[in-house]
């Protein structure tokens, strides 16, 4: 048929002929036979099937102006790109009508104003708004009132788990940010964590995922996390693409699915301040206020030692509130915590030389937003970083210890599910082998074991035997010679028992028990990889408490904790005695091997905790000066 024998014919030649004349068609680049008698499929840009346009193409022409509403008439056209030009204004309500259209490319104009709700009738609008939308900034799109929908997505996460993304989690969220990322992007990644941190007792989720070849090691984020790849499609629930490929992305929705953000339109950073308005009503809305402080610093004892001088430790909260303490949910992680304590040999087997102290401390609010108020101060850094204002700390302990600073341990529970933990560590006064205040601060997380063996690693491990890390974190490779220097100052205080610079089983620390064949026969050597470092380091085991929060304490680490019980206990009249460690140890750890726990087992997820910080004494004394 030919063009001109079909009215459709006509209506499609004048809709593009308005493109010509409202976008600056003579200061095109390239505009060849354009409202020449040619047929149309001879124009620049523009294809046809069967005499009706389905394509036009002008992409990075020099097209000027706004879009004209006849264009609306191209009752075939599927697909239509016209990005990075110069075009302003906003899309017509009439290109609702393009029943057709597939794909409609706008990016990088400089367009803005309301997207119409009417788009959301045509076939391709869910999983190509992005092409429409994305780089317009210098006015902005609103795409918030046009009726785009939270995607549905079949995510397979890194674990092998399948996580399901459905109008139901949204539903079980007030808001859930979506974020697509690639390895040159991680950039952005600190930034969730922090509004993670603020909002998601309050109802904020965050779902992410990259492609299969990026690397997700050592991201350190308690979020979901997909990878996607041929095998592993976005998408299993529908074909939503999710906004515009694999660019990396942010878009968050609230808990119907509505679009609430989208760094498609404007700044990617400017979601911290969004979601910071969004949450503002949330937040004061459950944010509980103490008005009772009478229990503020009432000492409880919860152990009384029975054999030796006794050794204090003294255990409080930071985050709960007058009704937690009042309705004994206070008293619970307390106790818990005084528990865990004594979950791992030698702890366990000397619990009688403890004394245990709980003291009250109530906290304005329950939670760690960023507009509530928490007795100790506490927050969350970066990772698993924990920091509190340790002289407030100090301060109460001294409600119920009087001991010597040197031999003092403070246990600090925060209120929360996050999974944390850091330990600051003092250098000693005296001469004592492992001395050196220490507080530990240690969330109740979102389990009992996982909270169990936190308290073991940072209290018992860092805390009270001065012992190091035995993991290493991605990146960091051989140990620095600085820092070798800084351990030998460590070093020199009886501190980092369980690792060493050097591997030869002459010379490394536990070269004494290397030469026992009870210990080789268990696993005991010299691994290399410890405090953080892949190399110039090694650790006694391949796995333990200090490495993993698995298998209980090593050797060495046994017997720095042996050590320094008995020397807190007893004082100046008790002397180290390998022979007496040795003898408790065999009868103790490999005759009766039902006392030992292993609080994490090979398949859960492991998370450095941060590593210890040294500080002097001074330090405690000088902070909010």
């Amino acid at each position: 048929m030919l063009e001109g024998d079909n009215p459709l014919f006509e209506q499609d030649r004048e809709a593009v002929v308005s493109l010509y004349e409202q976008l600056g068609g003579e200061q095109w680049e390239t505009s060849t036979n354009w409202c020449s008698n040619a047929p149309l499929e001879e124009w620049y840009g523009v294809y046809t099937y069967q005499g009706r346009v389905y394509a036009i193409d002008l992409s990075a022409n020099n097209l000027t102006g706004r879009l004209p509403e006849q264009l609306s008439t191209l009752s075939a056209l599927k697909f239509l790109d016209l990005s990075s030009n110069n075009i302003s204004g906003s899309i017509p309500q009439s290109y609702g009508q393009l029943q057709s259209l597939s794909q409609m490319s706008l990016y990088n104009n400089k367009m803005s104003g309301q997207i119409p709700a009417s788009l959301n009738k045509t076939p391709g609008w869910s999983y190509t708004w992005g092409y429409a939308v994305y780089g317009n900034r210098y006015n902005r799109f609103n795409l918030y009132d046009c009726g785009i929908e939270a995607p549905l997505l079949s995510l397979v996460l890194t674990s092998g788990q399948t996580l399901t993304v459905d109008s139901d989690f949204y539903a079980r969220n007030n808001y859930t940010i979506l974020f697509q990322w690639s390895d040159e992007h991680t950039e952005f990644i600190p930034t969730l964590k922090m509004l993670y941190d603020r909002y998601r007792g309050f109802g904020l989720q965050i779902v992410s995922w990259t492609p299969s070849d990026s690397k997700t090691d050592g991201l350190e984020v308690e979020w979901a996390v997909g990878q996607v790849s041929e095998e592993n499609p976005l998408s299993e629930h529908n074909k939503t693409y999710y906004p515009i490929g694999l660019y990396t992305t942010v878009t968050m929705f609230d808990s119907e699915g509505r679009l609430v953000f989208s760094d498609t339109v404007e700044s990617r950073g400017n979601i911290v301040s969004v979601v910071d308005a969004l949450f503002a009503d949330i937040v004061n809305a459950e944010l509980y206020y103490s008005t009772d402080y009478s229990a503020d610093g009432t000492v409880h004892t919860l152990q009384q030692s029975t054999v030796g001088k006794g050794i204090d430790i003294v255990i409080m909260g930071d985050g709960f509130s007058d009704r937690m303490v009042a309705d004994g949910s206070y008293a619970e992680r307390m106790a818990l915590a005084a528990e865990a304590l004594f979950s791992e040999a030698p702890m366990s087997h000397f619990r009688k030389m403890f004394n245990i102290y709980a003291v009250d401390v109530v906290s304005a609010n329950e939670c760690y937003a960023f507009n509530s108020s928490t007795a100790l101060r506490c927050k969350f850094g970066e990772g698993t970083l924990i920091e509190g204002e340790d002289k407030i700390a100090l301060d109460y302990a001294r409600k119920a210890s009087q001991a010597e600073l040197d031999e003092l341990l403070v246990v600090v529970v925060l209120n929360s599910d996050k999974y944390a933990g850091t330990t600051y560590m003092y250098y000693p006064k005296s001469d004592a082998r492992g001395a050196g205040a220490a507080i530990a601060y240690v969330p109740i997380g979102q389990s009992e074991q996982m909270f169990r063996a936190l308290v073991c690693h940072e209290a018992v491990g860092h805390g009270f035997a001065k012992l190091d890390d035995e993991y290493t974190l991605e990146g960091m490779g051989t140990m620095p010679v600085e820092h070798k220097d800084f351990r030998r100052v460590r070093e020199e205080y009886g501190w980092l028992r369980n690792t060493d610079v050097y591997h030869s089983p002459r010379f490394v620390k536990w070269s004494h028990l290397m030469a026992l064949q009870r210990y080789t026969s268990c696993g005991l050597g010299a691994y290399e990889g410890a405090s953080s470092y892949a190399a110039g380091i090694y650790r006694p085991t391949e796995q333990s408490m200090m490495n993993k929060n698995m298998g209980g304490f090593n050797p060495p680490s046994r017997e720095a904790i042996f050590d320094r019980i008995h020397s807190l206990a007893y004082g100046a009249e008790w002397s180290y005695s390998l022979e007496e460690f040795l003898d408790y140890d065999f009868v103790n750890i490999y005759s009766d091997k039902t006392d030992r726990l292993s609080l994490l087992s090979e398949n859960q997820m492991f998370m450095p905790t941060h590593p210890p910080v040294v500080r002097t004494v001074d330090t405690i004394y000088n902070q909010n000066k």
